[in-house]
């Protein structure tokens, strides 16, 4: 990979800004570290080559004495002796809903969109491409380019932090690949002003998915992308009730499901689009909603669930009270009201106009709304049609970009719902709001129906239109993303048999690309409608994408051969134990799907593959080539379940963590009333859950300060080592903790260490912890809120003859672990139990003195 070409394109300040035009590259010379003078601009680059990866930092300075709008900056490479004949790429869209799937690298390059520019502009950050890129291939933010099914692969993109939009251009020359990285300012440049762009990250290797995978690592930690969210599951009104979702509809909803709650066990209860006054009104509803959204999300809450709400928080309408009253806060073009979509049920002349978040009269509107939607109990707030917002059209401040627009909106949002809040972005150009949303949909909308109608097509964004293929091929396409730069949200389950135009493969379907991918997990139905195998089929995907996404951060979840067909044909979730696999069949007839297992790295296996949500069952031989066949839109979902001889369990507070961060949270936060529950504890009085329950239920800990504390935790010596040794080994490692999934995932972030583990739950609400027990044993005296001895039972269950190992250093939750296991290495107060129990156990004062004794144990076995 060398570099080739540094570009820029830029306007006269002057100029009219129009929609439909673009100006070519004006000024051009040669990529290499330094500085160049291009025109009246004066650029700087630093390329920081490392091995198969080189990471490239640019600044833009206008030299000139006179305004210029910097359009873009453009990095060149070509790319030799991959010996490649026919390349295939993965087209990434720019926005949540636009086309995501793999591609041919033809010579036609990127088709003429049929339908104008500001429709292009909906779903690319180019609205016009200009005339320089005729023949050229592009996709926005990231792209994987190589060999199908496998072979030699490159990855380039921008890590996008709200400065400026990516777009990477490609094209054959010969027997080269030229490969341009493009970023898209947009934003005035006054006489001798200076601009950072992002970093543009390019990488080499022979895996396509795992390029893909760590160049979306790099862009999360350098946009503080927010993974470490606790896994979600609700409901939705959207897909049942659509736009006339009423008050009534809810309560009802909300009444079977927690009439259903150890059935279908969710955490959310979103109300979606059809409760406002008006697009704009957000904190007003209509006729249908006469209680109002505070006490609606009373209700929610009261019934034991997050209340979620939906808003376009950029999006108003002429009929709202805020366009009547603030007619000046919106965009312009040429002149006039800029037009972000057209809507007919929202407007009576579906015009949807758009706010310009470069006013600071707007970031405080936004600031206010959502404060007030939090103070109301909102705590799942769910942000659609941000595009608008980025689209080419003529804000106040012309100094700040398009990019920079949608972030400093965002930001707004996020300072007024507080860092506690789930925020979760759609129709979102995706990569300026990395480190601000903690979900991100990443396909279209689903639908009732498998594909769109032909008579509601609209041309050039067909593929984009709500449709249940379109939102599986998305799905699988960014399977990448998840818990690399937020929680991916696939869109809605649809799991009801009336009332639906997808048949019972097409609705398996949707769900296996769900809980394959491990995302967020929401359905979409009439809850007390739904007849028994519909509540099945929900209550089995929840299930599953919580299990694939417990296996850790960043997410596990891989597309099969992802550049080989527009649509990946499967996804494998893989963790030591084993994990899930999900064959997928999007075309119209019969296909046949071969797998081979060892290729996947899950060999050897413990018995053949379990089909789950209704699957055929596989053909599977003693060489581990998985074969089913798929009637059209059909798919198959398997658990896998590993070979293997031993398994390691793991206590995390004072073992695999050098502090027992409950209880120095406990003394730092409630000392005064410790001594008190401690006491009842020790009686007798109360179980160690009800402990817990008594001194953190409720606790007044701000998140930033919760963070600040993970921060200082440190880890064993030997706890980076331990799990390594496992995955070399092929041994499972799992951590057993009754602390708190959040703290875990957080951790698991600072310290750069994955791992499963198994624990308590833990959310903010108004500021303070709500905490639940995650794997209660009423069976167990442990009376822990995770009782590790019934983790150990229901993993000895499905794996017999295994060895297991506990490691552990306190009596009161490591006691029934340790006392279930095979071989115990203990320390601390669970050491002193054992040992005045007379059980056996060998000691231990770091991890790394128990790798060795593991390697004794395995090679017995």
């Amino acid at each position: 990979m060398e570099p080739t070409r540094l570009g820029v394109r830029f306007t006269d300040a002057t100029l009219a800004l129009r929609a439909d035009e673009s100006m070519p590259v004006v000024a051009e010379d040669r990529l290499a570290s330094g500085e160049r003078r291009l025109g009246p601009l004066e650029l700087t680059i630093s390329m920081a080559p490392g091995g198969e990866v080189a990471t490239l930092e640019a600044r833009v300075r206008n030299a000139s004495e006179r305004e210029l709008t910097l359009e873009g900056v453009v990095l060149g490479f070509r790319w030799r002796g991959h010996g490649i004949r026919s390349l295939r790429f993965l087209k990434n869209g720019w926005q949540s809903w636009s086309f995501s799937g793999a591609r041919e690298l033809d010579e036609r390059g990127e088709p003429e969109f049929p339908s104008g520019a500001w429709l292009r502009g909906l779903h690319h950050a180019v609205s016009a491409p200009p005339p320089d890129r005729s023949g050229w291939h592009e996709s926005a933010l990231a792209t994987a380019v190589g060999a199908a099914p496998s072979g030699p692969a490159c990855v380039a993109g921008v890590l996008e932090r709200g400065r400026a939009f990516g777009v990477v251009y490609l094209r054959r020359e010969g027997e080269d690949l030229l490969l341009e990285v493009e970023q898209r300012v947009d934003a005035l440049l006054a006489p001798g002003e200076t601009r950072e762009l992002e970093p543009v990250r390019v990488a080499l290797g022979d895996d396509a998915g795992r390029l893909l995978e760590e160049h979306a690592e790099a862009h999360g930690r350098s946009a503080g992308a927010r993974t470490a969210g606790p896994f979600l599951s609700g409901w939705c009104s959207w897909y049942h009730f659509f736009h006339e979702v009423s008050e009534q509809d809810v309560r009802r909803n909300l009444d079977a499901l927690a009439a259903s709650r150890d059935a279908l066990p969710i955490d959310v209860v979103q109300i979606d689009d059809g409760y406002q006054r008006a697009v704009g009104d957000w904190l007003e509803t209509n006729e249908r909603f006469p209680s109002g959204l505070g006490r609606l999300a009373a209700a929610i809450r009261s019934a034991g669930f997050t209340p979620g709400v939906w808003t376009a928080p950029f999006c108003v309408v002429a009929e709202s009270a805020l366009f009547q009253k603030h007619g000046e806060w919106l965009l312009r073009s040429q002149g006039e009201l800029f037009r972000g979509l057209l809507h007919p049920v929202w407007s009576e002349d579906a015009s949807v106009y758009v706010l310009d978040p470069t006013r600071p009269d707007v970031l405080a509107h936004l600031e206010r709304v959502f404060r007030e939607l939090v103070a109301m109990g909102f705590g799942y707030l769910k942000l659609d049609f941000l595009y608008t917002v980025a689209m080419r059209a003529e804000a106040r401040d012309r100094k700040v970009g398009r990019a920079e627009r949608l972030r400093r909106g965002l930001e707004a949002v996020r300072a007024g719902a507080g860092e506690e809040a789930f925020l979760l972005g759609c129709g979102c150009p995706l990569g300026a709001a990395v480190g601000v949303v903690d979900g991100m949909r990443v396909g279209a909308d689903v639908a009732p129906a498998w594909q769109l109608d032909p008579g509601a097509a609209i041309p050039g964004i067909e593929e984009t239109q709500p449709a249940t293929r379109s939102a599986v091929r998305g799905v699988l396409a960014r399977a990448w993303m998840h818990r690399r730069l937020w929680l991916n949200d696939p869109d809605c389950l649809m799991a009801r048999s009336r009332d639906t135009d997808l048949s019972a493969a097409e609705r398996r379907t949707l769900a296996a690309a769900i809980a394959s991918t491990g995302g967020l997990a929401v359905f979409s139905d009439d809850v007390p409608s739904l007849d028994e195998s519909s509540r099945t089929l929900v209550a089995q995907t929840l299930a599953l994408a919580r299990e694939v996404d417990a296996l850790g951060i960043p997410g596990a979840a891989r597309a099969l051969r992802p550049l080989e067909g527009e649509i990946a044909q499967g996804v494998v979730a893989a963790g030591a134990q084993g994990g899930v696999l999900a064959l997928v069949n999007a075309g119209d007839s019969r296909e046949e799907r071969r797998v081979d297992l060892n290729a996947l790295g899950l060999a050897p296996l413990a018995g053949p593959p379990e089909p789950l949500l209704g699957s055929p069952e596989a053909r599977c031989g003693e060489d581990l080539r998985v074969e089913v066949e798929l009637t059209e839109h059909e798919s198959a979902l398997y658990r896998l379940r590993r070979a293997f001889r031993l398994a390691v369990f793991c206590d995390f507070d004072g073992t695999f963590s050098v502090q027992d961060v409950g209880a120095t949270l406990a003394r730092r936060y409630a000392a005064d009333r410790r001594p008190l529950y401690w006491g009842r504890y020790q009686r007798g009085q109360i179980s160690a859950w009800q402990y817990n329950l008594e001194l953190l239920d409720g606790l007044p800990l701000p998140q930033a300060e919760l963070d600040a504390f993970l921060h200082t935790v440190e880890l064993d010596p030997g706890a980076r080592e331990i799990v390594e040794w496992c995955e070399r080994c092929g041994v499972p490692f799992r951590v057993l903790s009754d602390g708190f999934d959040y703290n875990l995932n957080r951790l698991q972030v600072i310290h750069g260490v994955r791992f499963a583990y198994d624990a308590n739950r833990l959310r903010y609400e108004d500021g303070v912890w709500r905490i639940a027990g995650g794997h209660p044993n009423p069976d167990c005296e442990c009376g822990t809120g995770t009782c590790k001895r019934g983790r150990i039972e229901k993993f000895r269950a499905a794996h017999p003859g295994v060895s297991v190992v506990h490691i552990g250093n306190g009596r009161v939750s490591d006691l029934c672990g340790a006392l279930a296991a095979d071989t115990v290495f203990a320390k601390d107060t669970l050491a002193e139990e054992l040992q005045s129990r007379g059980e056996a156990f060998e000691p231990f004062a770091t991890l790394r003195d128990v790798i060795p004794r593991l390697e004794q144990l395995l090679e017995r076995r």
